[in-house]
């Protein structure tokens, strides 16, 4: 997951994550002014297991809001990402983890 809440190209405010089509799609970022290729979403929840692999401090903001906060897709497409018949797993460093609220009971972030 990236530091705006991206994942698998399913970048904030594009068209992408509008799309509720099972498939893999284009997807134009005009910041950067570049196509990238993407699941859909429900291409992606349809996986058995999904993990995030999310590391530094420079994401955990993006961590808390994908986590904590209320649904807002447009801002975090992370929060897309819920497989409807499988496990979602996260794992973050202890960085990355820094300002969820929930802090680790079982010590093995530390």
């Amino acid at each position: 997951m990236g530091d705006n809440s991206h994942t698998a190209s399913l970048f904030p405010h594009t068209d992408i994550l509008e799309d509720d089509s099972v498939s893999v799609k284009s997807v134009f970022l005009p910041e950067e002014k570049v196509y990238r290729i993407s699941f859909t979403f429900p291409l992606i929840n349809q996986a058995s297991r999904t993990a995030f692999l999310v590391y530094g401090k420079g994401k955990a903001e993006a961590v808390r809001h994908v986590i904590e906060d209320p649904i807002n897709i447009a801002e975090y497409p992370a929060q897309l990402i819920v497989p409807s018949n499988g496990f979602l797993m996260w794992f973050l460093d202890k960085e990355a983890a820094s300002e969820l609220a929930m802090k680790d009971p079982t010590g093995v972030l530390s």
